[in-house]
């Protein structure tokens, strides 16, 4: 028994070491994927074009699809999930035959200041890894695809692993596009949900939810119009304080994800399931104006979901679109677009500072400069007439004067 003892602990130190050797040679101070640039309006429009054309949730179970994804495309998903979760960055490259995926993650500067640990794969066109190249060592690919299958089957991502697999096909990666043969399961809805959020999340959106519906039924009560921040002042001070200073970043955030759900018109069900209270009857306004409380909103919560280049992009691309013929590009739904994102930055950068505004009042006047004098609305040609393009010095010079009224709110005004 001893002699065994001996043998297993002189293996697992012998694979440490092989693993340590491994990662040295993995790692250099040159990344190999750079960080992606900001996210782009094109690029945005990209990954929301991919999801609008290839929701499942309207298939009937057991059908097939065939899901394409050009190369830009399939790009632009990586840079999104690199700013958003993925734990480093990924660069594809699609080729006859196949692709080579090179990925990037800096490590913490705890462990090895200023290196990086990088790694090149070259697929084949169906996807198979034929060779992981780690740093200055290969690694052949039946060898990590092994590696890899067994760490998802005792990993967390087990049963969604499992699931994925049984509904993928075929994959065939070629030099115009990556195609995908899935078979729609309505369990790989749950999958994504459970990937999503967490259940501390999940717990979080349905007890947000629940205050939303109160506080609503109580300020809509005989009225059928209110200010939003008559209802996002309340939920939002409720919600820090039941969670205190150590909680009140998670609170905020997923208040203002109901909140901005509710504006919007999506049903916050899809994500929690659970929650099937609805409040009554509400139309929320900013200044008067159901669109710009929609905007300010829907920022507010992705700039604290997912940081402000996005909630930007997102709200740059609403008013193109609207310019090609919907309501029109208006500068003063960018201005409310601009001041719920700075609201969605504060509530998770600066959740005191928030916390102590909400205890004193938090009107409209608080929230949103005046739009006074902004243009609005202005079709396609109109807006070529007056500012050329997007990013020109007419158009920069009334995008500064939106970013100087929003800095002469208090709220948003520089610490002292």
């Amino acid at each position: 028994m001893l002699r065994l003892f001996t043998w297993l602990v002189a293996c697992a130190l012998a694979a440490v070491v092989a693993l340590a050797a491994l990662l040295f040679q993995a790692v250099d101070t040159t990344p190999l994927v750079p960080p992606p640039a900001e996210l782009s309006a094109a690029s945005f429009k990209r990954v929301k074009g991919i999801l609008r054309a290839n929701d499942p949730r309207y298939l009937p179970p057991g059908a097939s699809r065939e899901v394409r994804i050009a190369g830009p495309e399939l790009q632009a998903l990586l840079d999104f999930a690199a700013r958003h979760g993925l734990p480093g960055r990924a660069a594809i490259q699609l080729r006859e035959g196949g692709a080579e995926l090179r990925y990037t993650w800096p490590l913490p500067a705890g462990l090895a200041p200023g290196q990086h640990l990088n790694a090149s794969a070259a697929l084949a066109s169906g996807g198979r890894i034929d060779v992981l190249q780690l740093g200055r060592v290969a690694l052949p690919g039946a060898l990590v695809t092994f590696a890899l299958d067994a760490g998802l089957r005792i990993s967390a991502f087990a049963p969604e692993f499992a699931q994925l697999k049984r509904s993928v096909s075929r994959v065939r990666l070629a030099p115009d596009a990556l195609r995908l043969t899935y078979t729609w399961q309505p369990a790989l809805l749950a999958s994504a949900r459970a990937l999503a959020l967490t259940p501390a999340e999940q717990q979080g959106l349905t007890a947000a939810h629940e205050r939303l519906a109160d506080v609503m039924n109580r300020v809509g009560e005989g009225r059928r119009q209110a200010e939003l921040a008559d209802v996002l002042g309340p939920i939002l001070l409720e919600a820090g304080e039941e969670a205190g200073p150590d909680g009140r970043t998670a609170a905020y955030r997923h208040a203002l994800l109901v909140i901005a759900a509710q504006l919007s018109g999506k049903n916050i069900a899809l994500l929690v399931p659970t929650i099937q209270r609805q409040p009554r009857p509400l139309i929320l306004t900013l200044q008067g104006r159901h669109d710009l409380a929609q905007h300010f909103a829907i920022s507010a919560a992705l700039a604290a979901w997912a940081g402000e280049p996005l909630a930007n992009t997102v709200g740059l691309d609403k008013e193109v679109d609207d310019a090609r013929g919907g309501s029109g590009f208006s500068f003063a739904d960018l201005a409310a677009d601009r001041a719920g994102t700075r609201f969605g930055e504060l509530a998770v950068r600066q959740p005191a500072r928030l916390a102590a505004a909400l205890a004193g009042g938090l009107g409209s006047e608080a929230i949103m400069p005046a739009t006074d004098g902004l243009p609005e609305p202005m079709q396609t040609d109109e807006f070529r007439r007056r500012f050329g393009r997007v990013g020109s010095a007419a158009y920069q010079q009334v995008a500064d004067d939106i970013e100087q009224r929003i800095a002469a709110l208090a709220l948003f005004s520089p610490a002292p």
